[in-house]
């Protein structure tokens, strides 16, 4: 875990240097007339408000309805910020050919200043609220992926970076539970990032009855991803989880069915940040009886992916990339994973890669739908006789 206060120190670092800028931004873009500098002031001040909103919430332990409000004010306000510099460098893009190819003359550069940062704070508002939208409807994701011969077809719905806390409710699980219930799956798999830092143990009651309505015939299983790990709360995440009734795999295996070639390997990898074994480690003691079982490999971050091909893993689910979460980070993300996003294979391994039924911070999406993955393996056809 010492990786992780370098990490956010850097983080915090940007942060900082990045709101400072964009507050400085907004002062000085506003100077002239028509914008009087009690205005400007105003405005800046409430731009150093929010910007510490989400800081100090982040500090304070509690689920309060005060804290969830800063919390949500300051993740929105990173969104905006977010969209506003993107919108910005768009602008100076077309500021510079502007310059060359005279598209618009600008008579009154002062006017045309404060009319530019209006324009741009609208459509940052309106990226933000699209956004929002956008997450309060996740799609179904349907896949069918053909498996070894003598496995009998199996339901699989899994999902990842809910993020429970205080800016993802009890209320918003048991809209994704809604759309759950109908897809009859025979098991029920979370990929890490269940729960944020922030996650009251004094909710696990209510989440743990807005699950009890699912009944996979397999049972409900997870991994851990890193922020239940943040702030040193692993344990504590770890107990709140065992509470709502999701079954916890940390380095550990299961066998679930019990007739042969009904029987799967389940297999749920501890958190790469935190230190692990690798998966033929983890699987080294499994009997032999049940070591040509289905394998299906809980792992929230999409990496190491030659280990689980190596220890013939049929089929690994993964979360944690959010393919993004703002465009254009997908295209960023893609770079630094072997699978980013969606459904890839090594050799006899499926890897499928979700972008999460959730969010971090900000509730706020455009990169693509927040998804639930429902997959249905079906046996490999025998080949007709000859």
């Amino acid at each position: 875990m010492s990786s992780f206060p370098v990490l956010f120190v850097i983080i915090k670092g940007l942060f900082v240097a990045f709101n400072v800028g964009f507050i400085a931004l907004i002062y000085f873009a506003l100077r002239g007339p028509g914008v009087s500098r009690p205005v400007r002031v105003g405005l800046c001040l409430l731009a150093v408000a929010l910007s510490l909103a989400s800081p100090i919430a982040h500090e304070i332990d509690g689920n309060a309805p005060w804290l969830k409000t800063i919390s949500i004010a300051g993740h929105f306000w990173f969104a905006f910020m977010y969209h506003a510099a993107l919108a910005g460098v768009l602008y100076g893009v077309f500021r510079l050919f502007n310059r060359r190819f005279r598209w618009v003359v600008i008579a009154d550069r002062v006017r045309w200043r404060h009319r530019s940062c209006a324009g741009i704070a609208v459509a940052s508002l309106l990226m933000c609220l699209a956004g929002w939208i956008n997450m309060q409807y996740p799609a179904v994701r349907e896949e069918q992926l053909i498996v070894p011969v003598g496995v009998a077809p199996l339901r699989i719905v899994a999902l990842s970076d809910l993020h429970l806390g205080r800016s993802a409710s009890v209320d918003f699980f048991s809209s994704v539970i809604d759309r759950i219930e109908p897809l009859s799956p025979d098991i029920v798999l979370f990929l890490g990032d269940i729960l944020e830092h922030d996650f009251a143990p004094s909710e696990a009651p209510a989440a743990a009855a807005v699950l009890e309505r699912l009944k996979p015939r397999l049972g409900i299983w997870g991994v851990m991803g890193n922020h239940e790990y943040l702030n040193d709360k692993g344990e504590l995440s770890k107990n709140s989880l065992d509470r709502i009734g999701i079954r916890i795999l940390i380095d550990q295996w299961e066998i679930l069915g019990e007739k042969p070639g009904e029987k799967i390997l389940l297999i749920g990898r501890r958190d790469r940040r935190v230190g692990r074994k690798p998966v033929q480690e983890v699987i080294a003691d499994v009997p032999k009886g049940d070591g040509d079982a289905l394998k299906i490999l809980l792992d929230h971050q999409p990496v190491d992916l030659e280990g689980p091909e190596k220890a013939g893993v049929h089929l690994q689910l993964s979360g944690h990339s959010h393919n993004g979460q703002f465009f254009p980070l997908n295209f960023i993300v893609s770079l630094l994973f072997e699978n980013a996003y969606g459904h890839y294979t090594r050799g006899q391994t499926h890897y499928w890669v979700t972008s999460g039924v959730g969010n971090w911070g900000p509730k706020v999406r455009t990169t693509g739908r927040p998804e639930i993955m429902l997959i249905d393996l079906v046996p490999q056809p025998e080949a007709p006789s000859q």
